[in-house]
């Protein structure tokens, strides 16, 4: 079982689309799940294990960008990444609780009416 990891917290898969900025790498992407403490990112600019992201996340409904200026890469697969975030800024953490809650409705709204 090594290398085998337990969640933090439970993700909620969602396609929002994102930005995100590193050491030398400016890429557009889409954002596959999200939680409170990471996500799991589709890019189109390689990143590497390590490296810290700032992400801008263009929420559907939301007015605002979700900015996470802390984002650590932990795995790579391709185009695929993984992010574990730096939460510590309560700020940063109630805007994604409230984005998690809004698309939490939104997506039980649109299963309802199916």
């Amino acid at each position: 079982m090594a290398g085998f990891i337990l969640r933090k917290s439970q993700r909620l898969k969602t396609f929002a689309t994102m930005r995100y900025f590193g050491d030398g790498v400016a890429g557009e992407g889409i954002i596959r799940d999200l939680s409170l403490n990471g996500g799991y990112i589709t890019g189109n600019r390689p990143v590497s294990i390590g490296m810290v992201l700032a992400l801008h996340i263009l929420v559907p409904g939301e007015n605002e960008l979700l900015l996470i200026d802390h984002a650590t890469v932990k795995w790579i697969k391709r185009a695929d990444f993984g992010v574990d975030f730096d939460t510590h800024t309560p700020k940063v953490a109630e805007h994604i609780t409230r984005v998690i809650a809004t698309l939490v409705k939104t997506q039980h709204a649109s299963s309802s009416d199916d």
